[in-house]
């Protein structure tokens, strides 16, 4: 992997980040407080999910 299918990464990465505060930006805003009502060990186990998803999509790509 190179520099540039890292930096293409990254940019698409900020883009889908990116769409929900645009396109709504209260109901971004609703969902960052119901965030801190999660305990943090259901937060860890979530990302952890997302990371092991991850490294599974691009071990089929």
């Amino acid at each position: 992997m190179g520099l540039k299918e890292l930096l293409i990464g990254i940019s698409l990465f900020l883009i889908f980040e990116g769409l929900i505060p645009f396109i709504s930006p209260s109901w971004y805003k609703k969902s960052l407080i119901q965030l801190k009502e999660i305990n943090e060990s259901s937060l860890r186990s979530l990302g952890l999910f997302l990371i092991i998803m991850g490294v599974l999509i691009l071990n089929f790509l």
